[in-house]
């Protein structure tokens, strides 16, 4: 099937022009002014930006929740993504458990996500991180296993002590070192373990139960150490490190000076960080409140202010959602019932946003005027491709790549809510905001599955796309 995208503003992470596309079957097949061409369909695209589907390098669906027993939301919500305009998502598949409730190891437990969790379900295109929560002496020898599958990078918990989601300082380095000898990069969840326990402890022996403690328990200074830990053993172990969702301007500062040292970090800035307020977990209503704990903790407004800037200066690389579809039945398993009250530590972390990414960064980064649409192009679809080895059939308007194309109405205004953007819980941590800008129509290697903002696709259709190893961050370790 041919489809030519007419009269639309092209967008990518460099340029910014008129052009149309011409797309042939899966891939675009020519790209250039007033093509003329015998097609299936026309889509004008005038007066609208049509750019590269975007690439959300974090995700967590049929994830393990950090209470280390229940699991979020199945991949029947991934067509949320391709509503919010992005089309490949890259999901942390971790350590999965035998019908005995034995561990399965990571090459078994990718395998067991991709034949069976995401079977029938998947609507969006995926890649995978391996996301160890069982470390074992196997472990480093299945790295160069899961490098041939396709699945060049590692994702490691430094925190979460006492549960099985969490890796320890050995686990953390032995995994360096052998990643960093087949091409993998690694990514870390980064606060220090000891820290949180000291502080969530001595705040419920005070009393203090409510949600707001998950800001107050969870300091800067305690992702901000656990960040330059981890740089430095990946520095030590000649392996790239990807530090996800930098929370605060101390954490920032580290990876802007290791950068400047010529170390080989990426940062990544997700969107509820840059976006939201702590103060949204000081509701009266302890269940509306849930919804904002996440780790580490939404932070103050210097903090977001940080982050963007960031994101213009190099610091912060790429956007990520860290989709969690903590649904509320799931939070509520923060209420105490022996006491009567919540208890903060007991609330699942994470809140939903696959769907919302590209929609808020749009509204809050561009249109407020903190990035430009090339950066926006750069950070939400591009380098996440070129980071995760999927560049340049993903991330791309270019010949050859996938025809993976959003096209997004720039006049469009509406605001947030989880019956406009659903979200694939019951509630929207975006509720009530303004939002400026919709994706009108996406297409999918090809075939359009967004039309006049409405999933018409198919769930099932989405695909496995393997990812190369000494991608974007290996570049920097070159340096």
């Amino acid at each position: 099937m041919k489809t030519l995208i007419k009269n639309g503003t092209i967008v990518t992470a460099t340029d910014e022009f008129q052009a149309d596309i011409l797309v042939d079957g899966e891939k675009i097949s020519a790209i250039g002014l007033n093509l003329s061409e015998n097609v299936d369909r026309v889509i004008d695209a005038a007066g609208k930006y049509v750019m590269p589907g975007g690439v959300d390098s974090h995700c967590h669906f049929e994830a393990l929740n950090t209470d280390g027993v229940t699991y979020n939301g199945d991949f029947n919500t991934s067509y949320v993504c391709l509503l919010g305009g992005t089309t490949t998502i890259v999901d942390m598949a971790f350590n999965e458990h035998d019908e005995d409730g034995n561990f399965l190891n990571l090459v078994d437990s990718c395998n067991y996500r991709l034949n069976t969790r995401i079977k029938g379900k998947l609507a969006p295109d995926i890649a995978l991180h391996a996301c160890c929560t069982n470390y074992t002496e196997e472990t480093k020898s299945e790295l160069p296993k899961l490098v041939e599958m396709g699945i060049p990078s590692l994702k490691l918990f430094l925190c979460f002590k006492g549960t099985e989601m969490y890796a320890d300082d050995m686990a953390l380095l032995n995994c360096l070192e052998a990643a960093g000898k087949c091409g993998m990069f690694v990514l870390v969840h980064a606060e220090n373990s000891d820290v949180l326990d000291k502080y969530r402890n001595e705040a419920a022996a005070a009393g203090h139960f409510e949600p707001k403690y998950q800001y107050y328990t969870r300091p800067e200074f305690g992702e901000a150490e656990c960040v330059s830990r981890a740089i430095r053993f990946a520095d030590q172990a000649r392996c790239p490190i990807n530090i996800c969702h930098v929370s605060c301007i101390e954490a920032g500062e580290e990876i802007r000076k290791a950068k400047e040292e010529g170390k080989a970090v990426i940062g990544e800035a997700c969107t509820a960080w840059l976006t939201l307020d702590w103060h949204l977990m000081d509701n009266p209503d302890w269940r509306v409140a849930s919804h904002f704990v996440c780790s580490p903790p939404l932070r103050d407004q210097e903090d977001r202010d940080y982050l963007w800037n960031a994101l213009n200066k190099g610091t912060i690389s790429l956007i990520g959602s860290d989709n969690s579809m903590t649904n509320q039945e799931q939070k509520d398993t923060g209420w105490d019932e022996e006491n009567k009250h919540c208890d903060f530590r007991k609330i699942p972390n994470g809140c939903p946003g696959a769907g919302d990414r590209m929609h808020v960064i749009w509204t809050y980064g561009v249109e407020a005027g903190r990035i430009n649409r090339k950066k926006y192009v750069e950070a939400c679809c591009t380098t996440p491709a070129k980071l995760n080895g999927l560049y340049p059939r993903k991330g791309a308007i270019a010949v050859g790549s996938d025809a993976d194309i959003a096209i997004l109405d720039p006049e469009y205004r509406g605001t947030f809510s989880v019956e406009t953007n659903p979200s694939g819980v019951e509630y929207s941590i975006f509720e009530g905001m303004e939002q400026k800008g919709r994706f009108e129509t996406v297409l999918l290697r090809g075939k359009v599955v967004v039309e006049n903002a409405k999933y018409v696709g198919t769930p099932g259709e989405g695909q496995f796309i393997p990812g190369k190893p000494y991608g974007l961050a290996y570049d920097l370790l070159e340096k």
